[in-house]
């Protein structure tokens, strides 16, 4: 379970404030709500790439999924078991799992081919394959299927329904079918929790400093 409470984000223009949020283990929940709502701040907060006040407790390990992600200049065999090689896992022990999320993904054809030489599709594949790759707790999908078209979408959605009895997924994306065909639980941010800090509100919150 992850349990957030009175968590805020001070950007140097906007304040982001989230209150009691709980998420399910075993379960795929999504994250909605219009752009500017914090989606994606939520993700990162709870992934801890940004620096937050307040408090999220988890039990395990969590990995988050960028909609641009970092491939490595090596194989996208390589960029898979990168999780693997700096946990010092033993990378024979995987190899099974990297084949069959491969073919369910229809990377295998691939898997010595350059990761930089990919289109945008095939590299969030391989980011997503890399991100469940060593069976963290929480998996963070952020706007998963943007490069990816109807069919593997499709496999996206096959692969989450094989592992979420493993893997806890929390999951943000406009699309709405990807949505509606595998949410357990759903998160909904109204953006009445981001504040504007505007030159007025600066001064404000100046002269009560003294």
């Amino acid at each position: 379970m992850i349990e957030i409470k009175k968590v805020e984000i001070d950007y140097k223009t906007i304040k982001m404030s989230f209150d009691n949020i709980i998420i399910k283990d075993n379960r795929v929940t999504v994250i909605e709500g219009k752009n500017g709502s914090g989606k994606t701040t939520l993700l990162r907060a709870m992934s801890g790439l940004i620096p937050f006040t307040g408090s999220i407790r988890l039990d395990g390990d969590i990995t988050y999924n960028s909609q641009e992600p970092v491939i490595f200049d090596r194989t996208v065999l390589e960029n898979i078991m990168y999780p693997l090689r700096i946990r010092k896992l033993n990378v024979e022990d995987y190899l099974d799992e990297i084949n069959k999320y491969s073919d369910m993904l229809e990377l295998t054809p691939l898997l010595e081919e350059n990761g930089k030489n990919l289109s945008s599709g095939e590299k969030m594949k391989v980011s997503i394959i890399r991100s469940i790759i060593f069976k963290p707790k929480y998996v963070l999908l952020d706007e998963p299927t943007t490069h990816l078209d109807i069919e593997s979408i499709d496999e996206l959605i096959n692969l989450i329904r094989r592992l979420k009895n493993e893997i806890t997924f929390i999951i943000v994306s406009h699309n709405k079918q990807f949505i509606t065909e595998l949410f357990d639980d759903k998160i909904k941010l109204g953006g009445n929790h981001v504040y504007r800090k505007n030159n007025w509100w600066n001064k404000a919150n100046n002269q009560k400093q003294f």
